[in-house]
Order: structure tokens, then C-alpha cells, then sequence
């Protein structure tokens, strides 16, 4: 009897611990903390370009859209880190720069592979 009642006790130790082990490994769906829309500011600080251009950009686990006919590759990290390229037909924008959970980020930018040469910062308050 008492050799039965050991081997039920590590039989349920044995279940209890691939149990937790088994409930370790399932993937728990946490929201984005960055995902919603962010009103963004861009800054120019050298070159031909607008001095100052506002636009909205909506953010989903961790990849950014703009409305209309402006791409971007690239989105946010998990730990806010910014790191992306706008591009609208030839000319590209590579963007740096860091988003914080309160709403609030900021960055710099440059043009590439377009007619114009400029760089400049942006700042980011979430709208959304």
C-alpha cells in the first residue's frame, strides 16, 4: 500500500511538472504597446525639402502603414526602437528613432535614391 500511494504521489508530481512545463511553452498573445495611430511631425534640416510635413501613421504589431500611396518598410520593435524606410516612388526615406509607451517618440530621417538630398528629425505623439 504504501509503495502505491508513492507511485500515485510522483505520478502526480510527474503530471504537475509537465503540466507547468507544457503551460511554459503556449504562446500568450500580448498586445502591441505601441500598436494605435501616432500623428508624426518631420522636421527638415538641410536641403530643398518642406520645411515641416505632418502626417498620420498607424502602427499594428509592430509594422507601420500611412494612408495613400506611401509605403513603409520596416515598423517598431518590441522595446520601441524605430527603424524603417518611407518610400514614395523613387525616393526613399530611411528613418531611425525610438517610441516610448507614455505616446511620445522621436528620430531623424534622411532622403536616398531621389532627385533631393535632405535629413532632418521627426517627432511622434500617439493620437490613437
Amino acid at each position: 500500500m504504501a509503495r502505491l500511494l508513492t507511485l500515485i504521489l510522483s505520478s502526480g508530481l510527474l503530471l504537475t511538472a509537465f503540466g507547468r512545463a507544457d503551460a511554459a511553452k503556449k504562446k500568450v498573445d500580448v498586445p502591441d504597446r505601441f500598436d494605435g495611430s501616432w500623428s508624426i511631425t518631420a522636421l527638415s534640416t538641410s536641403g530643398p525639402c518642406a520645411k515641416s510635413t505632418s502626417y498620420s501613421v498607424n502602427i499594428k504589431n509592430g509594422d507601420a502603414s500611412i494612408p495613400g500611396d506611401v509605403d513603409i518598410d520596416g515598423g517598431v520593435s518590441a522595446s520601441g526602437v524605430v527603424q524603417a524606410t518611407i518610400i514614395q516612388g523613387a525616393n526613399k526615406a530611411p528613418i531611425t528613432g525610438h517610441l516610448d509607451p507614455d505616446g511620445s517618440g522621436s528620430g531623424t530621417w534622411r532622403t536616398s535614391g531621389g532627385l533631393v538630398e535632405c535629413s532632418g528629425s521627426w517627432s511622434a505623439k500617439r493620437s490613437g
